[in-house]
């Protein structure tokens, strides 16, 4: 069962605002899904452009698949036959947390930097990102983004915690394990060298500062305004 435990992790989640999940397999097919809380046992979930509701009392003209109990996300998608489509069960919260029961569960922390010289972005492996990483054993998550984002982008100065932006949560594959990771999401302020650094050895080949507020197209699905 690994080291997720539902009632404990994805359960807190849901008095955020919002929370978003994002898929990555070999195969490409899961790109970004985000989950809304939207009433007690009511749950819309945004699959690439697909939607799906975990629900106990039946939504009105809407295809449902009253039967269905996903195990394991490949699962999920596979049978999603409609653009919208819905689950109906029992108990929608627990039909929602199966869906996680088997993840191996990890946590990390990153950040939006903003300064004068405008907002921090890295390109990981081709792709434009914001910096984070994992957490190590006893670190905070305030800790952790601090360290990754210095570290990941060479960032020499004064680099402050503002607020909490939101938890984000990301469904991976590696050596045949899936892994769900969550991310706690920081905005920072910097003060200091606008020289940048990228970490290599992290697969980054580029750190910019971007005047433009409006976020540069990532591969996840991220919350800026």
């Amino acid at each position: 069962m690994g080291d997720f435990h539902p009632d404990a992790h994805v359960n807190g989640s849901f008095g955020c605002n919002f929370t978003a999940f994002t898929f990555k397999s070999n195969s490409a097919t899961f790109k970004a899904l985000s989950l809304f809380s939207i009433m007690a046992q009511k749950y819309k979930v945004f699959i690439e452009e697909r939607v799906i509701y975990f629900t106990e009392i039946e939504i009105d003209n809407l295809p449902f698949q009253p039967t269905f109990q996903p195990e394991n996300y490949q699962e999920l998608v596979s049978k999603l036959e409609f653009p919208v489509s819905q689950v109906v069960s029992e108990n929608a919260k627990k039909a929602l947390l199966s869906f996680f029961f088997n993840f191996k569960y990890i946590e990390a922390a990153g950040g939006i930097v903003e300064s004068e010289k405008g907002g921090l972005y890295i390109k990981r492996h081709g792709k434009w990102d914001i910096p984070k990483g994992k957490m190590e054993k006893g670190e905070g998550s305030k800790e952790t983004a601090i360290r990754e984002i210095e570290e990941e982008c060479g960032l020499i100065g004064k680099l402050e915690v503002q607020r909490k932006l939101l938890n984000t949560y990301h469904v991976y594959e590696m050596r045949e394990k899936s892994f769900l990771k969550k991310t706690h999401w920081y905005l920072l302020s910097f003060e200091g060298e606008s020289t940048v650094k990228a970490q290599e050895e992290e697969g980054i080949t580029e750190v910019v500062w971007n005047q433009n507020k409006k976020l540069v197209k990532c591969k996840r699905t991220l919350f800026l305004q």
